[in-house]
């Protein structure tokens, strides 16, 4: 599955790489992705809901989810108190209307690439902004996010409809590239 928007690729998370990004920028996206995190677990649960899909695994999914907003905090909590937050509704409405399998395309697109960022937003966090490890438990988690990724091809491949999926995975990547744009500084 290649995606035609890699987060990686945005100039944001380059500029982050490289300690490019200000402290009131990183606040800034910190504060504004706590209301994308949040939805993770409602977007799983919603899904697996409409798709039938109601097993041990989705409950453990959608519980590392529900966690994953806590870690989110933690690690934003370091940061300066952000002036501004650009708000993710417009993206969260906008996948929250997608079918199912389109819906699952979506996530999808963010999952797997979910371990490279994690990585590489650690890293620039340890490098260049003074972080340390034990504050980034969030981005730990997700560099083994395998069980997700693995979890959403295998709906994919047995309850979802081909064409929705590969659809809602190529216009995700694209939302969720540019909900990158907001931060990007001139």
């Amino acid at each position: 599955m290649e995606l035609k928007f890699r987060l990686l690729d945005h100039p944001f998370y380059r500029s982050w790489s490289e300690g490019k990004v200000s402290i009131s920028k990183l606040s800034e996206y910190g504060k504004s992705y706590v209301e994308l995190i949040s939805y993770m677990p409602e977007l799983w649960k919603s899904i697996t809901e409409d798709l039938n899909v109601r097993n041990e695994t989705s409950a453990r999914i959608i519980e590392d989810e529900t966690r994953h907003i806590a870690l989110w905090t933690k690690w934003i909590e370091k940061l300066p108190e952000a002036e501004n937050s650009p708000s993710l509704k417009q993206i969260i409405d906008e996948i929250s209307e997608m079918s199912p399998s389109a819906r699952l395309g979506a996530l999808q697109s963010f999952e797997m690439q979910q371990p490279e960022v994690a990585q590489t937003k650690k890293e620039g966090l340890i490098k260049h902004y003074g972080f340390l490890a034990e504050d980034l438990d969030y981005f730990d988690e997700h560099l083994n996010e395998i069980h997700h990724i693995n979890f959403g091809l295998n709906l994919a491949n047995t309850v979802c409809n081909k064409e929705e999926f590969e659809s809602g995975l190529q216009k995700g990547s694209e939302l969720f590239y540019h909900s990158l744009d907001a931060f990007v500084e001139c």
